[in-house]
């Protein structure tokens, strides 16, 4: 049997709509997120529309920021599951990852910008 989906992704430009959001509307959205990011390798077919139906107390504000990580999740889980094909039959790799190189730069960007943020937020007097 093929190796279980273990993990999603959260990214870091994330931030600012979750920052916006109340902690228990925070809490419902990581819930719906992993329960999606779950279901959604084992059936292509599931949409996040099915499951945000067991979440009825989500703001519409929630529901859009589940909106765009969902379709992050559903990006990446397309890109997995297309890799996990690639190796099933035998193919090298499956898609390409990038060079070492520019994913540090990537990397080294992405916490760049975090740290920014953070100081934003912090100079506001919100984290």
């Amino acid at each position: 049997m093929a190796k279980p989906k273990k993990s999603f992704v959260v990214y870091f430009d994330s931030y600012p709509i979750l920052s916006a959001l109340p902690m228990e509307q925070r809490g419902m959205l990581f819930s719906a997120l992993m329960i999606y990011a779950d279901r959604v390798w084992r059936d292509r077919s599931v949409t996040l529309e099915e499951v945000l139906e067991g979440f009825p107390r989500l703001s519409p504000e929630t529901r859009m920021a589940c909106g765009f990580m969902g379709a992050a999740i559903q990006r990446d889980t397309d890109a997995w599951l297309n890799r996990r094909e690639y190796r099933q039959q035998g193919k090298p790799g499956g898609q390409k990852k990038g060079d070492p190189e520019t994913a540090d730069r990537r990397a080294r960007e992405d916490m760049d910008r975090l740290r920014r943020l953070l100081e934003r937020e912090t100079a506001k007097g919100e984290v």
